[in-house]
């Protein structure tokens, strides 16, 4: 049974995304996904801090800066850190203004229920949409307990 993230494969798929004001309200959202189901590489932890970001997902989330480490100074000289177009322009003002994204691939769980999972979690601007490949999860070959 294949447990990798369909994202960075050839056709992309269906994102749901939701802003959280703190750390703890994320990470509250975090094990919500997680007790209702959602593989840890199919949430994603966006913020403007890489750290910051790595100590929301710990071990139940990914986190884009995973995927490739040794550019990570690169990444920061690109225009929105090296995110997608699409994320950037749905959460770049909440990034810039201290907020916490997550970011859930809707593998294996109708996009409409973790949309409501993510509401009941007090998430904000919670949006769908179809996101083409993107390293903002976890690669399949590294697919299973990180």
């Amino acid at each position: 049974m294949a447990v990798s993230s369909y994202l960075p494969d050839v056709a992309g798929g269906m994102v749901v995304g939701a802003a959280f004001d703190g750390d703890d309200a994320a990470r509250a959202a975090i094990e919500l996904l997680r007790s209702s189901g959602v593989r840890r590489q199919d949430v994603s932890v966006i913020t403007s801090d890489e750290r910051r970001a790595e100590a929301i997902a710990g071990d139940e989330a990914w986190t884009p800066a995973r995927n490739a480490p040794r550019f990570a100074s690169l990444r920061r000289m690109l225009p929105g850190g090296g995110l997608p177009r699409e994320v950037r322009r749905r959460y770049g003002a909440d990034l810039r203004t201290g907020r916490v994204v997550l970011l859930v691939a809707a593998d294996g769980q109708p996009a409409d229920t973790i949309a409501a999972l993510l509401a009941q979690a007090n998430g904000s601007r919670i949006e769908q949409w179809w996101q083409g490949p993107a390293a903002i999860f976890a690669p399949p070959e590294l697919a299973g307990p990180f």
